[in-house]
C-alpha cells in the first residue's frame, strides 16, 4: 500500500501507524510515550501530524497508515503546537540545562557532580546523554520555557532493591505502567491520584518489593527520562564501548547488551534483537552481570595442595600437578561431573576428555533429571519420538496454557512473557500445583494439588475431557476431587477449555517429575495432550541443559565397574565432599564453592561472558556468544584447559586446540548438532535438529516399578550461576526471593 508523508510517496505493508512508516522512512516526527513493545496509546501528544481531509490534528502513534492518505509532519503550525506542549511537560520536569546556554560547557565535570542526591539538571542525572526528553527538546528546536519551574510532588525513592524512583523527572507518559501490565503481566505499577496531583506509584504506596515486583528492569527500559533508574549505574561514567552476550544464568537464552568502560562491566540491558529475549530480561540479567564477573569468590589463579594446603601456582604446576594424579589411577576410578552453565564446547571437550582419556564410566550432568531428558527417555523406551523444540512465540498464540509446579517469572521469565500475551490475546490460563506460586497470579483456573495426587489429577482431566465430548464417561464424585484440590466445577471447566479453546500446552519442568509422582504421571499428561491435541512443552532451567543432553546421549552410559571410584573431576555440581573423602580430586570452575577445600588440584575457568561458545537454550535453539572482556586473573576456557590437561596425559590429539574446531568436531560428531558446520551462525541461531515427532500418538506403554516412580534429580537452585549463589550473595536479589507475589 501507499502513503505519502511530506511529499515523498511512501509503500508499508500490514496495519502500522503513521509513526512506524515515518521511523522506518528516516522521517523524524517527535514522541515520548510511544515505544515498539507497547500498544499505541497517545500521551504525550508531541507525535501530532496533519492528515488531508481530516479536521484537527492526528497523534501519530495511534492512527494507523491507510492507503493513499496524504500526511505532513512538518507545518508552522504543528511546530507551534509542539513548542507548546513539550513547554508544559518541562514545566513540571527540571529544565534549567535543557535551555541553557552553556550546557555543553559541563560535560566535563558530569562524573562528579551526577553523585548529588537529587537532580535538579541534565548534568545532575544518570539519564543525562540518552534521554528522550532531551532528544526531543532538540527535535522541537526549544530554548526557553516560559513558566516557573514547578517540582512534582514525591521524594526521591531508595528504598527498593536495584531501581531508584525519582517523581521529579517523570512526565507521566505511562511507558513503566504500560508495560509493566501489557508485556510482564505483573500490574505493580499505576497512575495514583488525579490532575495534576498525578504520579507513577504502587496501590497504597508501597515498596515494589511489596507489591509483587520481580524487578526485571522493564520500567527502566522503557523510562524515557531519569525517572525509574538502575542504582548500580547511576554514579557510573557512560560506556564507552558495548558488546552482544548471552545470558547464561537461566535457558531463556537472552541476548544482552554489555556496556563496558575502560574494559570494566558498568550496565547490562536487555538486547531488543535477542531472537529469544526480543528486550526483555529477568533481574539476574539486568541487573548481577556485574556482581558475577567481578564476585570476590572468582577462582583467579590455579591452586595446588601443598603439606595439605591449597596454594597459588602456575598453570604449568596445576596441570601437570593434575595429570601426574589422574594417571596414576586406572580406567573407571574417576568420577566426573558437568554443568549445564558450561558451553557446548567445553562439555563436549570434557566427554571426549572424559570417554577417551580417563575412561570413565560416565558424566554426571543436571540433564540426568531434567524434563527434556524425562521425555526424550520416555520416547527412546516406547520407540516413539518426541518433539524437544518448540518456539516461545508459539506459547504467545495459545488457547490454553496449564502449567505444572512452575513459578515462570522467576524460572522462566521470557516463557512468563509469552503467557502473559496468550493471556491478553484471550488464552485460557491454568495453573496445578502443590503451591500457589505467583505465577497463577492471571491464571483463570487453579489447582492446589495435595502431595502425591498428581497422576490421579491428570486421570480425572482426560475422563473429564471425555466427558465434554459427550462420551459416557463417569467423573470422580466431589469428596474424590476435594482430595486433588478441585471442584467439580473447575475440572470441568478445565476440560472444556482444553476442549474448546487451541492450541493447548502443558509446561513442564523438572519439579513436575517429583511433585506430580515420577514418569507414570509423564505418561498420563502425554496421554493427556494426545487427547486434546496438545503439545507437552519441557522447560529446564539451566542455560545449556539441552545441549548437555544432546551431547551426553552421543557418549553412551558404560556398565557399572566394580572398582570403587578413587577420584573426581569436579567440573560441575556435586554433593560436598569431605576432605580426605577421595584419593584425589581435581576442581574446575569460576568460584570457591564448598568442594573446593576439597581439591587437591583448582584450575580456574572463565565464566561465559569471557570466552565464546555455543548455548542450547530451553527452545532447543543454538547461539553463539562472544567474549564481553577480558578473563578475570588467569582464568582460562574450559575447552582450553582440558586440551592442556590432556597434552600433559601425552593425548593432546584427542582435544581440539581451539574453541572453533570443538564446535565442527561437535558437529560431526553429534547428529543434532550438524548445523554448526556453516561457516558461521547466523544472528538467529540455529534449531537443533531432532527427528519428526508423532502427532497424536497415544503413549500407553507399561512402565516398570522403578522407571514409574523415577522422579529425577531435584531440580537445581535457579539462582546458583556455577556455584555461586546470587540470592545468598546479592542482598537485594535475596529480598526479592523473599518477597515473592502474595499468595491468591
Amino acid at each position: 500500500m501507499n502513503i505519502i508523508i511530506d511529499g515523498r510517496p511512501l509503500v508499508f505493508d500490514g496495519r502500522p501507524t503513521i509513526l512506524e512508516v515515518a521511523k522506518a522512512n528516516g522521517i523524524l516526527i517527535p514522541s515520548l510515550c510511544e515505544h515498539p513493545a507497547l500498544e499505541p496509546y497517545g500521551a504525550c501528544r508531541l507525535c501530532l501530524v496533519e492528515v488531508k481531509d481530516r479536521r484537527g490534528y492526528m497523534p501519530a502513534c495511534t492512527t494507523f497508515a491507510e492507503e493513499g492518505l496524504e500526511v505532513r509532519t512538518d507545518s508552522p503550525e504543528l511546530k507551534s503546537l509542539r513548542r507548546g506542549i513539550l513547554e508544559l511537560i518541562l514545566a513540571e520536569h527540571p529544565h534549567a540545562c535543557l535551555v541553557c546556554d552553556e550546557k555543553s560547557s559541563c560535560d566535563d565535570y558530569k562524573s562528579t557532580i551526577r553523585k548529588t542526591g537529587e537532580p535538579t539538571g541534565c548534568v545532575l542525572c544518570s539519564a543525562n546523554g540518552r534521554c528522550q526528553l532531551q532528544k526531543a527538546v532538540e527535535a522541537v528546536g526549544l530554548e526557553r520555557v516560559p513558566y516557573p519551574a514547578l517540582r512534582r510532588e514525591g521524594e526521591v525513592r531508595r528504598d527498593d532493591p536495584f531501581i531508584d524512583r525519582d517523581n521529579s523527572l517523570c512526565i507521566l507518559c505511562g511507558r513503566c505502567v504500560r508495560i509493566c501490565s501489557e508485556v510482564r503481566g505483573a500490574s505493580v505499577l499505576t497512575f495514583v491520584a488525579r490532575g495534576s496531583e498525578t504520579v507513577i506509584g504502587t496501590a497504597m504506596d508501597r515498596r515494589l518489593v511489596d507489591s509483587g515486583c520481580r524487578f526485571c528492569g522493564a520500567c527502566v527500559d522503557v523510562c524515557p527520562t531519569g525517572s525509574l533508574a538502575d542504582r548500580s549505574v547511576r554514579y557510573e561514567r557512560l560506556p564507552d564501548s558495548e558488546v552482544k552476550a548471552l545470558c547464561p544464568f537461566c535457558a531463556q537464552g537472552c541476548r544482552l547488551k554489555i556496556g563496558l568502560w575502560d574494559g570494566r562491566v558498568v550496565e547490562t540491558l536487555p538486547d531488543p534483537e535477542g531472537p529469544a529475549n526480543r528486550g526483555q530480561a529477568c533481574v539476574k540479567g539486568r541487573f548481577l552481570v556485574k556482581t558475577a564477573v567481578g564476585h570476590p569468590r572468582r577462582l583467579l589463579r590455579p591452586m595446588v595442595r601443598r603439606d595439605g594446603r591449597l596454594e597459588a601456582a602456575s598453570w604449568d604446576e596445576a596441570l601437570n600437578a593434575a595429570a601426574a594424579g589422574l594417571k596414576a589411577l586406572g580406567d573407571g576410578q574417576i568420577a566426573v561431573t558437568a554443568s549445564a552453565q558450561s558451553s557446548c564446547e567445553d562439555l563436549f571437550a570434557l566427554h571426549r576428555f572424559a570417554a577417551d582419556i580417563l575412561k570413565a564410566r560416565s558424566i554426571a550432568g543436571p540433564w540426568e533429571g531434567s524434563a527434556a531428558g524425562a521425555l526424550r527417555a520416555h520416547g527412546r523406551r516406547t520407540g516413539q519420538s518426541l518433539a524437544l523444540n518448540f518456539q516461545m512465540a508459539d506459547i504467545g498464540r495459545a488457547g490454553t496454557i496449564v502449567v505444572f509446579e512452575e513459578d515462570l517469572p522467576e524460572t522462566q521469565p521470557i516463557v512468563g512473557v509469552e503467557v502473559t500475551r496468550a493471556v491478553r490475546n484471550g488464552a485460557t490460563l491454568v495453573h496445578i500445583g502443590t503451591e500457589a506460586l505467583g505465577a497463577s497470579s492471571r491464571a483463570a483456573l487453579r489447582a492446589a494439588l495435595p502431595a502425591g495426587k498428581g497422576q490421579a489429577l491428570l486421570k480425572s482431566l482426560a475422563a473429564a475431557v471425555r466427558k465434554v465430548r459427550g462420551a459416557a464417561v463417569k467423573i470422580d464424585g466431589p469428596k474424590k476431587l476435594r482430595s486433588l484440590g478441585l471442584t467439580r466445577g473447575t475440572l470441568l471447566d478445565i476440560a472444556q477449555a482444553l476442549e474448546t479453546r487451541k492450541p493447548a500446552f502443558y509446561l513442564v519442568g523438572p519439579a513436575f517429575l517429583g511433585a506430580f509422582g515420577g514418569r507414570s504421571a509423564l505418561v498420563e499428561l502425554l496421554n493427556l495432550a494426545a487427547l486434546t491435541d496438545g503439545r507437552v512443552i519441557p522447560l529446564d532451567g539451566e542455560a545449556n541443559g539441552r545441549g548437555g543432553l544432546e551431547i551426553a546421549g552421543a557418549f553412551p552410559v558404560e556398565t557399572a565397574s566394580r572398582r570403587k571410584v578413587r577420584a573426581f573431576y569436579l567440573a560441575g555440581p556435586s554433593p560436598k565432599l569431605e576432605p580426605g573423602a577421595a584419593g584425589f580430586v581435581v576442581f574446575q570452575g569460576s568460584y570457591e564453592d564448598e568442594n573446593t577445600a576439597a581439591a587437591d588440584v583448582v584450575l580456574p575457568e572463565a565464566t561465559s561472558f569471557e570466552t565464546e561458545g555455543t548455548f542450547v537454550n530451553v527452545e532447543g535453539r543454538v547461539q553463539l556468544t562472544g567474549p564481553a572482556l577480558e578473563p578475570a586473573g588467569e582464568a582460562r576456557p574450559g575447552w582450553r584447559i582440558l586440551a592442556d590437561l590432556a597434552a600433559r596425559m601425552d593425548r593432546a590429539e584427542i582435544l581440539p586446540s581451539s574453541g572453533g574446531d570443538a564446535r565442527k568436531d561437535l558437529a560431526r560428531t553429534v547428529a543434532a548438532f550438524g548445523g554448526l558446520a556453516m561457516a558461521a551462525l547466523p544472528d538467529q541461531g540455529l534449531v537443533l535438529h531432532e527427528e519428526p515427532a508423532w502427532p497424536g500418538a497415544v503413549t500407553d506403554a507399561p512402565l516398570t516399578a522403578r522407571a514409574a516412580a523415577s522422579a529425577g534429580a531435584a531440580p537445581r537452585d535457579p539462582d546458583d550461576y556455577k556455584g555461586l549463589n546470587l540470592a545468598l550473595e546479592n542482598k537485594s536479589l535475596k529480598l526479592v526471593r523473599g518477597r515473592r507475589c502474595p499468595r491468591s
